[in-house]
């Protein structure tokens, strides 16, 4: 049994069709069919159900599948680990980034570059914690700095460092010299917040949710950098994470804590579990996680 035979069993179930798995594996038909055919022969069982009209596994070709799934998986993970230690010092390290850890980050590579200065890096926003596990799962990413706690037995998630939200105003808004701001001070304003499948509007959210306060959301933005743009025109205030916020303040703007025990939330850095990799990319994980001490 080969691996080329378990990836046109694979494609075959995730296309539910020989003839469009064919034109994805750019091989004819007939090919794949004595591929599949060949397989089932080396099993001595049928993998696919072939009395019915309609696409479908046996209870084997489940199990089979599930199986070279895995197998496959394993065999990526190896190839790509090879190939990065084989590479040495000329690799190019992928990571998912939350938007908020930009500046900080900048930090860190500066102090990479002086021990792998021919190494490139490469920044992808993953917002989503599915996006996060795809990333790391499908090996697009080597790691991810995320505000979201994934709970995976595939993913470990390292705990970097937790950060309060503060509202940013602009320096001529009531808040500015107010002596204390609660939560149930924003029933009167306009707010204006991100997207809000993102976890870091979720977590804000939540803490109005623990407080009993309904907010007035006037606007929903993607961007943080966005955000601070509104702001700055007077269309409101924001609630967003300070080290992000206080990092490159405008001097229209100001930034004010808020009393409430529920603003406040982790950032960790995750990796794929059981994952080898080359001691550059160690290293740049050693000086991500020695930031946080810095800035706690």
């Amino acid at each position: 049994m080969d691996l080329r035979k378990m990836m046109y069993f694979i494609e075959t179930v995730k296309y539910k069709s020989f003839s469009r798995a064919a034109k994805a594996l750019h091989i004819s038909q007939p090919s794949l069919s004595n591929a599949i055919k060949a397989l089932e022969q080396e099993v001595n069982a049928p993998l696919i159900e072939r009395t019915t009209k309609q696409f479908q596994l046996t209870e084997l070709g489940q199990q089979f599948y599930e199986r070279a799934q895995s197998l496959i998986a394993q065999f990526d993970v190896m190839d790509t680990e090879l190939k990065e230690m084989a590479k040495g010092e000329a690799l190019e390290i992928r990571l998912g980034m939350i938007e908020s850890a930009n500046y900080w980050f900048s930090q860190v590579i500066l102090a990479y570059q002086k021990h792998y200065p021919h190494n490139q890096i490469t920044i992808i926003d993953t917002l989503y914690n599915q996006t996060v596990r795809q990333a790391l799962l499908g090996l697009h990413v080597h790691a991810v700095i995320t505000n979201q706690h994934i709970i995976d037995t595939e993913i470990k998630s390292e705990l970097l460092y937790n950060e309060r939200y503060v509202v940013l105003i602009k320096k001529d808004h009531p808040f500015a010299t107010k002596d204390r701001i609660t939560l149930a001070d924003f029933t009167e304003q306009s707010l204006i917040i991100g997207m809000p499948e993102f976890q870091t509007s979720a977590q804000i959210l939540q803490a109005f949710e623990q407080e009993g306060i309904l907010p007035h959301i006037q606007y929903k933005i993607e961007r943080f950098e966005m955000i601070k743009v509104l702001v700055e025109e007077g269309l409101g205030i924001a609630l967003l994470p300070q080290q992000y916020v206080e990092q490159h303040l405008s001097d229209n703007l100001m930034i004010r804590q808020v009393q409430s025990e529920f603003l406040h939330r982790n950032v960790y850095l995750s990796t794929m579990k059981d994952r080898t990799f080359p001691k550059s990319i160690m290293k740049l994980f050693e000086l991500i996680k020695a930031a946080h001490v810095v800035l706690e």
